[in-house]
């Protein structure tokens, strides 16, 4: 998986970063930004005086000309960047004195920090703790934020869905963050910083020297480096012999790796690699090509990739990322990861399915098109016994919002409920199994099958139980055209 993903970030790094800055932008948690509130400052030499406030659209091209990135700490960005924060009050209405609270500590707590980068920091900080007239053009700036549907009826919240950065005037010219090298330096510094540095390590840092586990390569390798927080070495038990400045020794990267590294995870996240699942799950596909060189095209079709409306999804709704890679015959193979998210932004892996082929993705999909075509499922079949009436027409797919896409089939039969139970592990096990290409123990199929179906006849919910009824027949007739069912 490590060199997947390192595979894709050396190739974004090489084609799609310009700058060095861009390598560690995180520009895929902006995609939902649809304003930019931004602070104006005009530099004499090298001190800032306020202008104005104005709001401009979010546009994607000048992401990184933001600098914006996030902190594990969260109290503030890696820059003056920052998503602002809409805060509701009792009568349901954005209460501006919280949000202006909430902007400028962030903001002081970041110019605290780096007033000692220079002297454009310290006017800045000396600006914002003077000039109470930013606050003030700020709130009716914000205010000025509206809450309307797109054209296609979709609510859009400018307020919940805006950032807050800072520009300056210089020689005549409004320049952004990345137009400056101060904040440049500080975003690479923290950046790299953060593969080695945790303040709950007294101060320490992790990194030593040894081979790094993706290129092989010996060179000063990082302790924390890896680019998915699914464990923590902030308790010492999870530490080399309790030693949490030794945990390099459990995952060392080099300086080189853990760039690209980050570069992948953030191509992972930007480009519709990383998916919500069933049961408060998600998945990453990662692809990786076996011969070592990346298929340009495929790249450039991932990123063109909006929704398909001929192509119904093949584990969920919106899993349209696998028409492009199912056609792709032995040039790579598919790696599955799938999480469960934890707070502060960690998650624990409770799958990993590797060497996924092309073929077999596409195998799944087209036996599962021929059980969706079977005349059982048609809409005439369903009439007879009446699932079909005035209020509802159509096949099983239109009828029932979950589908009949792999993950519903299996998630209905295995749920996280609280009326018939927890049946996460077993639903995760299977799907897993079935990219694995597995046999799946049939009985426990059986089982699962009848719990679901009799609790709808026990609460004399004839409907559901002839859909869910319906739906086992699916899920049984699907596997056994894989010849996936153990008997």
């Amino acid at each position: 998986m490590l060199e997947a993903i390192k595979m894709l970030g050396e190739y974004e790094t090489v084609k799609n970063c310009p700058t060095n800055t861009d390598q560690f932008t995180e520009k895929s948690k902006l995609k939902n930004i649809k304003k930019v509130v931004c602070i104006l400052f005009r530099k004499n030499g090298l001190k800032v005086t306020y202008e104005h406030i104005h709001i401009e659209d979010y546009d994607s091209a000048k992401s990184g000309k933001y600098l914006y990135k996030t902190t594990q700490h969260k109290r503030y960005d890696v820059t003056p960047t920052s998503k602002i924060k809409k805060i509701i009050d009792e009568d349901k209405k954005t209460n501006i004195d919280a949000v202006i609270g909430s902007m400028k500590k962030r903001l002081l707590l970041w110019l605290n920090t780096y007033e000692g980068k220079g002297a454009l920091i310290t006017s800045l900080k000396k600006e914002f703790n003077d000039n109470k007239k930013i606050f003030i053009d700020f709130a009716e700036e914000y205010s000025s934020l509206r809450a309307y549907k797109d054209d296609n009826g979709k609510k859009i919240d400018e307020q919940a869905n805006s950032i807050i950065t800072i520009k300056i005037i210089e020689n005549d010219a409004e320049k952004y963050l990345g137009d400056f090298e101060i904040f440049e330096n500080i975003l690479k510094e923290e950046s790299e910083r953060k593969f080695s540095y945790r303040k709950s390590f007294g101060g320490g840092e992790s990194k030593g020297t040894g081979s790094c586990c993706v290129c092989r390569k010996n060179a000063e390798v990082l302790g924390l480096a890896f680019p998915f927080s699914f464990y923590t070495m902030d308790k010492m038990g999870f530490a080399p012999e309790f030693k949490r400045e030794d945990s390099w020794k459990r995952l060392p990267i080099c300086k080189e790796c853990a760039k690209y590294l980050s570069v992948g995870r953030e191509f992972l996240d930007n480009y519709l690699l990383k998916k919500r699942f069933y049961n408060g799950f998600q998945f990453y596909v990662i692809p990786k090509f076996i011969w070592g060189d990346m298929d340009e095209e495929l790249v450039k079709e991932i990123k063109r990739q909006e929704k398909k409306e001929n192509y119904e999804g093949l584990l969920i709704e919106d899993d349209y990322i696998l028409e492009p890679l199912k056609e792709r015959g032995d040039s790579l193979n598919l790696i599955f990861v799938f999480i469960e998210p934890k707070q502060g932004g960690n998650f624990d892996i409770v799958r990993y399915v590797e060497d996924v082929s092309p073929s077999w993705i596409k195998k799944l999909d087209d036996r599962l098109k021929e059980v969706n075509n079977m005349s059982l499922f048609k809409e005439e079949s369903l009439k007879k016994i009446g699932l079909v009436g005035k209020k509802k027409s159509g096949d099983l797919k239109n009828i029932d919002y979950l589908g009949t896409r792999i993950g519903s089939l299996i998630a209905t039969f295995f749920p996280n409920s609280k009326e018939t139970g927890v049946y996460s592990k077993y639903f995760i096990d299977i799907i897993g199994d079935i990219l694995a290409q597995r046999l799946i123990n049939r009985d426990l199929l059986l089982n699962a099958f009848m719990r679901e179906i009799r609790n709808k006849h026990v609460k004399e919910d004839t409907w559901n139980e002839k859909t869910l009824t319906l739906k086992s027949l699916m899920l049984i007739s699907f596997l056994n055209k894989l010849n996936l069912i153990k008997r």
